[in-house]
């Protein structure tokens, strides 16, 4: 399911304003619209290093099988 896209128009921005930081802090991209068109995006920080456990967690939960997620991670890597 694509998630819906966040818009807000222009002569809006200063009462919008903290709702646009809201969305755009939980990950959403924002457009910015001008008459009905995007004039400009306003798009999270990319993340500076990948989070392996975050997506370890995501994929197998807080304990998989038994196995710990820091050797999971560590497996997954493989030898540098």
């Amino acid at each position: 399911m694509i998630p819906s896209m966040k818009t807000a128009a222009i002569s809006e921005l200063p009462k919008a304003w903290t709702d646009i930081l809201r969305w755009v802090t939980a990950g959403e991209e924002v457009h910015l619209t001008d008459s009905d068109k995007t004039v400009a995006r306003v798009l999270p920080p990319a993340p500076t290093t990948p989070d392996f456990l975050s997506r370890a967690q995501a994929i197998w939960g807080e304990q998989p099988n038994g196995a710990q997620l820091s050797s999971l991670v560590e497996e997954g890597r493989g030898a540098r």
